[in-house]
């Protein structure tokens, strides 16, 4: 018997994303995403375009910051999905080290995605 895999949901795949980010699991990270790519980012510049410079964001300046022991936690995550597209919302947990010093700080996360032939 041939089993098929079920396609991921929206929030399988942010979930996954999550846990790639928690993980600094850079390839899984940027598994998700797409050229062309923008985002409007926490930290400055607020706009980035492109995979490579999304990619060099998170090692550059999240990773380090991040640390081995920072938080990345998704909480009140809502999707709201319908044909190829999906919208969600939700508050992000995130600590990392500044000036030597832990700190934490809660972030709001909008996401749109769009499914694509392979998932």
């Amino acid at each position: 018997m041939t089993q098929t895999k079920a396609p991921l949901t929206a929030e399988d795949t942010i979930q996954a994303w999550v846990a790639a980010v928690a993980a600094r699991d850079i390839e899984a990270v940027m598994t998700g995403y797409a050229d062309p790519l923008l985002v409007f980012d926490v930290v400055g510049p607020m706009e980035r375009e492109g995979k490579a410079l999304y990619r060099w964001a998170w090692e550059d300046e999240f990773f380090p910051w991040h640390g081995e022991t920072g938080t990345f936690a998704l909480r009140e995550l809502a999707v709201h999905a319908g044909g190829d597209i999906a919208f969600a919302t939700g508050l992000m947990d995130c600590g990392g080290t500044e000036g030597g010093r832990p700190v934490e700080h809660t972030l709001r996360l909008t996401l749109g995605l769009t499914k694509t032939p392979d998932g």
